[in-house]
């Protein structure tokens, strides 16, 4: 097994992983935690999804993308953060 297949996995395992605690931490404290697990299902599910064809391109795609989502957001939050009243 490759070492890439072996991540892919490991990665995997983690979000697993994140699913888990954050579905226990949702129904044992606060339902406002329960973003972490969709989170997890959705990034289990994109990292399953890597070891077929043509996926990590389209993945990192998408991540170029929202790297410039995220930093239009901090960008305009600092803008909100100290903008004079």
């Amino acid at each position: 097994m490759s070492s890439q297949k072996v991540i892919v996995y490991l990665t995997s395992l983690v979000a697993i992983g994140i699913i888990v605690v954050g579905l226990l931490a949702t129904l044992l404290h606060s339902t406002l935690l329960a973003p972490i697990p969709i989170l997890g299902i959705i990034l289990a599910i994109l990292v399953l999804l890597t070891n077929r064809g043509n996926f990590a391109h389209k993945i990192e795609n998408i991540e170029k993308i929202m790297f410039f989502v995220t930093f239009i957001v901090i960008i305009c939050s600092f803008i909100l953060l100290y903008k004079p009243i």
